[in-house]
């Protein structure tokens, strides 16, 4: 896989198609509707309300097209491997910082889905890097600003 590819995991990409399908029928036609009502307001140079809803359709477009080309030009991971093995598009990984103590759970999925406050990280991303291939029990080298060993506790399927 190229490293500059979109790849998303099967979860990921229905995702995107339901936030563009949420796009296209609900959010477009709405912003749409606030542009024509701001429109009919008058004088469109002092108009804050026709600014807004024009720069609202603006962004609801861009990010149209955005998702529109990711999943135009995405690689789906499927999960393959199974048993008890860390990887991308895999189960909730569970692995212990053990120079803290610090617990983490979190899911590897592409870039184009990563959302680490909801624990989902990128593939790219030194502790993915690590922990890919590795199974419960290992203890692997994290190689970020500081190093420091992370030990895998449980992978689920």
């Amino acid at each position: 896989m190229a490293d500059n590819s979109i790849v998303l995991t099967r979860k990921g990409k229905e995702e995107l198609e339901a936030k563009l399908l949420n796009l296209k029928e609900n959010e477009k036609p709405k912003a749409l509707a606030d542009l024509n009502l701001a429109r009919s307001q008058g004088d469109l140079s002092e108009n804050a309300d026709y600014d807004a809803a024009r720069e609202k359709c603006q962004q609801i477009e861009s990010e149209i097209t955005n998702i529109q080309y990711t999943l135009d030009h995405c690689t789906i991971v499927e999960n393959t491997t199974g048993g008890k093995t860390c990887r991308l598009g895999g189960g909730e990984i569970t692995a212990k910082n053990l120079s803290t103590n610090e617990t983490y759970v979190f899911t590897i999925v592409g870039s184009a889905e990563a959302d680490p406050a909801n624990g989902k990280i990128s593939n790219t991303c030194p502790v993915a890097q690590a922990v890919l291939g590795h199974q419960i029990g290992d203890t692997v080298t994290i190689n970020a600003k500081t190093s420091y060993p992370l030990l895998i506790e449980k992978v689920s399927d």
